[in-house]
């Protein structure tokens, strides 16, 4: 049958330590006491063999002494060994010449061999040892002593070691249990923060614990894994509540749209190609709109891949040269300032995402048709500054934070868009320790910059606005 084990830590801990007390205390205590008892053991047998020496240079006198204990007085041997719990014995072949000293209740029966041995006589224990009293005749002299003080005191010891053992558990199991109470309190500072803990508070931290160092670390674990559970949360929820508010419009456009066609099947072909072009720019809206948002979604979350290093020059190449074909009336010219390569550790998709929508938001809001868009990339000792200047109308300076807001398009927008583009810029500018700055441009229009710190590399060197070349496209 198993016993239950303890449910509770605390219960653990204390039951284990007594467990382990008990276990060393008493093996230590019978380690002790079998030394102790084989020392006294040991002792007998040298008494007895230096018994023995001594009554076989005189073993005439132990004969003409008689058999018996009648006659103490002069009797050296019998006053000697009577009270002594020692028995001696003269015998020959299977007989008993003579013996002396303490007899015990029952016969102890004539020795066969020779040496030391342990004789049990009516639930008595004795040490014999016998050895031949002249080399040239059969008699031989036998020594006895009672072990029964021995195994007393070997009983006594044990009983001494049980209760020191017994004693010992009970404090030790006293003193950690209340040991561990304070060492646990803790951990139950933790558990009770974590019960307070509801799916509808966003905010909730476990409580900051300093000591001891383990319990400290477990607890800035969990609070990281908990902000991170609850940034997640919190931009699933974004993401559902702008995903239902900003879909419905165009889904109930699509529907408007299907149910015209399916009333009217014999619409003429001009209107059904506008219902048509209108439920395909709809579904570009969707799918545009949600693939904004799943982008902000992940970077709220913090759901992103690990950093690289981006090469700035080469990323802004390749950005400007695919918005070219994607907005083939619109030029772009481009500056790069010289002197060292920039890079900046970092996610190159989101900065290639950002710089795309830095540069459709001039195409789109820029002159039209045939506007200018330039880029330029300069930077210092710390940062690099990539600026898109388009010649539009611009923004207005009170307006330009609130632009930045997800859904977010000015009070005369002049394109139709999703709302996201600069919302998803300055994602990514915050997600890279930088800044997305909106001003006015030397010639009219707006100026978009976006500022990233820079990752130095061993023999790199840096310039305060280096010179730039320039490039059309």
């Amino acid at each position: 049958m198993r016993l239950p084990l303890p449910r509770s830590l605390r219960s653990q801990i204390t039951a284990s330590v007594a467990l382990l007390v008990v276990l060393v205390v008493g093996v230590a205590g019978l380690v002790i006491v079998d030394r102790i008892d084989h020392r006294d053991r040991t002792d007998v047998d040298r008494q007895l063999t230096a018994r023995a020496d001594k009554v076989q240079g005189d073993a005439d006198k132990l004969l003409s002494q008689g058999n018996g204990a009648d006659s103490p007085g002069s009797d050296d041997y019998g006053g000697l060994l009577v009270g002594s719990q020692s028995l001696v014995r003269l015998v020959s072949g299977n007989e008993i010449i003579t013996q002396r000293g303490d007899q015990p209740t029952a016969d102890i029966p004539v020795p066969t061999s020779d040496g030391l041995s342990t004789v049990r006589v009516g639930g008595q224990s004795w040490r014999s040892f016998v050895q031949p009293l002249k080399d040239d005749s059969d008699e031989r002299l036998q020594v006895l002593q009672d072990l029964g003080p021995i195994e007393q005191r070997l009983a006594d010891n044990t009983r001494i070691v049980a209760g020191v053992a017994a004693l010992s558990m009970f404090i030790a199991a006293g003193g950690v249990w209340l040991i561990t109470r304070m060492i646990l309190q803790p951990l139950q500072r933790l558990r009770t923060g974590a019960h307070r803990i509801r799916a509808a508070d966003t905010h909730q931290q476990l409580p900051t614990v300093t000591r001891p160092q383990e319990v400290a670390d477990l607890s800035a674990s969990l609070n990281r894994m908990l902000a991170q559970l609850q940034t997640s949360m919190h931009a699933t929820r974004r993401f559902t509540a702008d995903a239902g508010h900003e879909l419905r419009t165009p889904l109930t456009t699509i529907g408007m749209n299907l149910e015209t066609l399916q009333r009217n099947p014999h619409l003429p072909a001009a209107h059904r190609q506008e219902a048509l072009d209108a439920m395909v720019m709809e579904h570009r809206r969707i799918t545009v709109l949600l693939e904004g948002l799943q982008i902000l979604a992940r970077g709220d979350a913090g759901a992103l891949p690990p950093r690289a290093t981006v090469d700035l020059p080469a990323l802004l190449d390749e950005v400007v040269r695919h918005a070219q074909h994607r907005h083939p009336l619109t030029t772009y010219s481009t500056s790069i300032a010289t002197g060292g390569v920039p890079r900046v550790q970092g996610w190159p998709a989101g900065l290639r995402m950002a710089v795309d929508n830095l540069l459709n938001n001039a195409a789109l809001h820029g002159r039209q048709p045939q506007g200018q868009v330039h880029v330029s990339l300069t930077w210092d000792s710390s940062q690099a500054f990539i600026s898109v200047i388009d010649d539009g109308p611009g923004i207005p300076s009170d307006e330009r934070e609130a632009v930045k807001e997800r859904f977010a398009r000015g009070r005369r927008p002049r394109s139709h868009g999703s709302g996201l583009g600069l919302a998803l810029v300055q994602q990514q500018a915050e997600l890279h320790g930088g800044a997305l700055t909106l001003g006015d441009a030397d010639g009219g229009g707006l100026r978009a910059t976006l500022t990233i710190p820079l990752h130095r590399t061993a023999g790199s060197s840096a310039h305060n606005t280096p010179p730039a070349h320039s490039r059309r496209r």
